[in-house]
């Protein structure tokens, strides 16, 4: 009884002091001082739907006013097939139409016309403590803006090629070796061996490891590339198909990512971005790739990475506006 009475005792001033449902963060106050940015959520971002499930996995940021749109690129690849609502449309049949591994973004096109894309043109610097707006959950037909406020300078987020080999190397005697290969890669796939000594990739003389790693850079997932090298007295030439670094190595985790929720709530790949915003906003890896908005609706970036439990990072605004402009070249 007493330990009853003292659980009680307790228990009653922390209900007391607990905010009611309609003034915590995602309450209907908040969502309501929030109304001007949910309008342009709603019209300037696209919501990805597994066609398996009809569940909402990623979001978008649209760029066109004729249907094309720019997403994460590794997580929307994870969905086998997929539709796209913006607004309250639904358009079928989306088409990959562009990538870029650098910055892990991908170009969708859909069948639309009217609407309306972010703005560039706003696109700026934000100081410290800027309060700025992200898509949280989705509804059916309508977006849930979740609010958050800029808390670093923009900054390259170093993590090395976002394409990888699958093997260890080794410098001996003016040589560069194999070294440890990783089960499932490309290079074990292609039949290297630990002790190969390389030689050329794609016709041109390798002459360190800082020389392969530095052609490997601009290389995607997927892209394949041909080795010759010695093997004993043998001289060989096999063609390897590069990786995803994070699909290979997963990345790795610090006590805050620990606390975060691990690969259910981060984003898979969450480094070698070569400039990002950071914002502490609390997402999750299905609400990422949508825009970013100041409290009076300017467009600062898209969303491309959700890295703890109260971190994620964009791409800002300038470097998309370059990244969109280079993609249509190709199309």
């Amino acid at each position: 009884m007493k330990i009853i009475t003292f659980l009680l005792a307790v228990s009653l001033p922390l209900a007391a002091n607990s905010l009611p449902s309609e003034k915590r963060k995602n309450g209907p106050l908040v969502q309501d001082a929030l109304s001007p940015v949910q309008v342009s959520l709603q019209e300037s971002s696209a919501v990805f739907y597994s066609n398996e499930t009809s569940k909402a996995f990623l979001y978008g940021t649209v760029v066109s006013d004729d249907g094309l749109i720019m997403t994460k690129a590794s997580e929307i690849e994870e969905v086998e097939s997929y539709y796209v609502r913006v607004g309250t449309k639904k358009f079928r049949d989306p088409v990959v139409v562009a990538r870029n591994d650098i910055w892990d973004v991908m170009m969708i096109k859909i069948d639309a016309e009217g609407l309306k894309p972010v703005d560039f043109s706003q696109a700026r610097d934000l100081a410290h403590g800027t309060w700025v707006v992200s898509n949280g959950a989705t509804e059916r037909r309508f977006r849930r803006p979740r609010a958050g406020i800029i808390s670093a300078n923009k900054r390259e987020i170093p993590g090395g090629s976002p394409a990888v080999l699958g093997v260890g190397l080794k410098e001996e005697g003016g040589n560069l070796l194999v070294g440890e290969i990783t089960e499932d890669s490309g290079a074990a796939k292609a039949g290297l061996k630990e002790g190969d000594k390389l030689l050329k990739v794609d016709g041109s003389d390798i002459k360190d490891r800082d020389g392969l790693i530095a052609y490997l850079k601009d290389k995607s997932p997927g892209d394949k590339i041909k080795l010759t090298l010695t093997r004993g007295e043998e001289e060989l030439t096999l063609e390897v198909e590069l990786m995803a670094r994070h699909k290979l190595y997963g990345q790795g985790k610090t006590r805050n990512d620990q606390l975060s929720g691990g690969e259910a709530q981060q984003s898979a790949r969450r480094t070698g971005f070569p400039m990002v915003l950071q914002h502490e906003t609390m997402l999750n890896r299905n609400t990422v790739g949508g825009p970013v908005f100041t409290l009076d609706n300017q467009f600062v970036g898209m969303n491309i990475a959700a890295v703890n439990r109260v971190e994620a990072f964009a791409i800002p605004g300038k470097e998309l506006s370059e990244i969109v402009a280079e993609l249509k070249k190709s199309l």
